[in-house]
């Protein structure tokens, strides 16, 4: 199966939005493959698109959006 990359991208933003703003690599993992079918690689892909476009943050072992990733989810 493709994953609709930018489907996931967004989703994976308003998943972070609704859940506050950060979550643990973990659970925003379990997130991905159940939603998006974005196994270990593709999600690290995601992921690092997601973290050099700005969108998001990485540290501590957890994912956490940035002021642009929150423009983004909001369409602000």
């Amino acid at each position: 199966m493709t994953i609709d990359v930018p489907a996931a991208r967004r989703g994976l933003l308003a998943f972070l939005a609704k859940q506050g703003g950060s979550l643990p690599i973990r659970e925003l993992h379990t997130h991905s493959l159940l939603f998006y079918q974005a196994g270990h690689q593709a999600f690290s892909e995601l992921m690092e698109g997601l973290v050099g476009d700005g969108l998001v943050a990485f540290a501590d072992g957890t994912f956490s959006l940035t002021e642009a990733g929150r423009r983004t989810v909001t369409g602000g």
